[in-house]
């Protein structure tokens, strides 16, 4: 029976109703019976007839008591079950480490768990705000148009968002999704910190890149040395008094050559070694495999043979130069040790066009033109377990020593930082082919080598530390006209600017100096004067980080550089608007 009563609990109004009627149905219509054939007797039948209806009565009163008490204790027990399930559920999100929250139509926050609260909300009253209340306006854009991507119709909107708490940048990945409530559509998002993680990608590639620094540094010490044994012996010619014409004219025609292979040199070893932010630009990636592998290919050894076959029509590359060669370096360094007796590396360029649809989403690439590099060995190939893992971090098949397994998780990271893709076939015993697709620069040009201007005599402030730089920048620039006054530090130079009998028109400094560097000196000589002009001139580009604002727009000319390329630049400068 309470098995009976506990079901019927558990029934629909309707089907309750139902039971009731057919049971008080079948106790009246049968009752009435048994009544009649029991008591003939019509005082008799009408005693038991008022008994009968209370006894109904009581009968259908426990009835009701037990199936409402059942239902009731059931909905008490759903009601306690749903608060201990919505108790699970915020202990659970309050303490993920991630900030999760919900939104409505409108924009406002109907959900916020603890770390959204704390860290973003920063702790103010939050209900029924708006992201407007909480962040800078250019995170409030990007938040609304995700936002209005969701209600429009999409799964999933997410994107990377830097936003500043206490005075410090932090980086979050947020990922927006629907999420239905009844009739009404919320948006519900997570927010992952990965400030960290990208300071560790940051420091991986860093490492890989001073990993390459290692082969290329011997390739640089030997090309320089040779260069170095040209300058010395060219210049014991120059100062010997029996030279001839020509052969004056030779050496110094030498000499300027060594100088300018010794200037690529160290340009080369200065984009592996320096950390910077990657700077997207075009340029011709055949000439950068020429540049490199020509540099290299002889500390590979008589055994390994490099051939090329570059598209002589391939676009421009839109992407950092310097992350490009160190892609290049990485691809040729394990090839060389997958050929440990020796082999074959052939490195190929060619343009492709990737169609929309099933092409492009095989490659996991966006429609468009890219430029694609292919490197491929003839070593001892790969399983599909190790293909599988080849792109991790510290996951290495090299021996201990030879290598920390983060040269191509750095390539990795490169090239999907730039919009490319990375593919490798392999197998074991019949090499790896290495496929990497970067987006080109269509219409682009590379940027000018030199400038050009209109030149004339102008008086011009030299400023160097250095004795011998100085001498000879002067010297070239009275060669063309110029009228130069130098100093050898900027205290001298704000004395000599002081005391000038007529105004200067161009201040010429090094970036680097002791007690005041080049950038400071400028903009204290354009207090005095705003229509001054400036040229900067350094020997190492990362000076220049230090003051990412002043130097904007201002001509900087790299050491060394050569009589040409200084013309070119003064040219510029006094052409240019003082304001730059």
């Amino acid at each position: 029976m309470r098995r009976r009563i506990v079901q019927l609990a558990g029934s629909s109004a309707f089907q309750i109703a139902a039971v009731y009627f057919v049971l008080a149905g079948l106790w009246i219509i049968l009752s009435d019976t048994a009544a009649a054939r029991l008591f003939p007797d019509a005082a008799t039948l009408a005693r038991v007839s008022q008994y009968k209806g209370l006894g109904f009565v009581l009968v259908t009163t426990l009835l009701l008591y037990a199936v409402l008490r059942r239902r009731l204790e059931a909905m008490e027990a759903s009601r306690r079950a749903v608060e201990a399930s919505e108790r699970r559920f915020a202990t659970f999100m309050d303490n993920l480490p991630v900030a999760a929250f919900l939104r409505d139509r409108h924009g406002r926050y109907v959900y916020a768990n603890r770390y959204w609260v704390e860290n973003l909300g920063r702790g103010y009253e939050w209900l029924g705000k708006t992201p407007q209340a909480f962040f800078d306006p250019g995170v409030v854009r990007l938040a609304d148009e995700d936002h209005a991507r969701i209600l429009a119709g999409e799964p999933v909107a997410e994107r990377v968002v830097t936003v500043s708490l206490q005075g410090k940048n932090r980086t979050f990945l947020v990922r927006r999704f629907p999420v239905p409530a009844g009739d009404e559509l919320l948006v519900g998002a997570f927010a992952v910190d990965i400030t960290e993680q990208r300071r560790l990608e940051e420091h991986l590639r860093q490492a890989a890149r001073m990993e390459a620094i290692g082969l290329l540094a011997s390739g640089v010490a030997h090309d320089f040395n040779n260069l170095l044994t040209v300058i010395a012996g060219y210049s014991g010619v120059l100062s010997r008094p029996d030279s001839g014409a020509g052969e004056l004219a030779r050496a110094a025609e030498e000499i300027q050559r060594a100088s300018e292979r010794a200037s690529r040199l160290v340009s080369q070893l200065m984009m592996f070694s320096r950390r910077q932010s990657s700077r997207p630009f075009p340029f011709d990636l055949n000439a950068v495999i020429e540049s490199l592998v020509s540099l290299v290919e002889k500390l590979l050894g008589a055994p390994i043979k490099v051939v090329r076959n570059l598209d002589p029509a391939l676009p421009l590359v839109l992407a950092d130069r310097s992350q490009a060669e160190q892609i290049l370096l990485n691809l040729i360094v394990n090839a060389r040790d997958a050929m440990p007796e020796g082999g074959r590396i052939d490195i190929s360029t060619k343009a492709v066009t990737v169609a929309e649809g099933a092409e492009a989403e095989r490659l996991g690439l966006a429609p468009g033109t890219y430029v694609r590099l292919a490197v491929r060995d003839e070593g001892h190939g790969m399983d599909e377990e190790t293909r599988a893992r080849l792109f991790e971090p510290f996951f290495t098949t090299k021996a201990p020593g030879r290598g920390t397994g983060l040269g191509l998780t750095s390539v990795y990271g490169i090239v999907k930082s730039c919009g490319g893709a990375i593919r490798v076939e392999s197998a074991p015993g019949a090499g790896a082919t290495f496929e990497i697709d970067l987006p080109s620069a269509e219409g682009a040009v590379p940027a000018a080598g030199t400038w050009t201007g209109d030149s004339g005599p102008a008086r011009i402030l030299l400023v160097e530390d250095d004795d011998a730089v100085r001498l000879l920048t002067r010297q070239l620039l009275e060669h063309y006209g110029y009228e130069v006054a130098d100093a050898p530090s900027a205290a001298r130079a704000l004395e000599m600017y002081a005391s000038a009998p007529r105004p200067f028109r161009l201040v010429v400094s090094d970036v680097s100096m002791p007690e005041m560097d080049g950038v400071e000196l400028v903009r204290q000589l354009r207090r005095v004067d705003p229509s001054l002009r400036a040229l900067l001139f350094t020997g190492y580009s990362e000076e220049l980080n230090r003051h990412p604002v002043d130097v904007q727009g201002l001509p900087v000319l790299a050491k060394p550089f050569s009589a040409e390329a200084l013309a070119a630049a003064v040219r510029k400068a006094l052409s240019a608007s003082p304001e730059a």
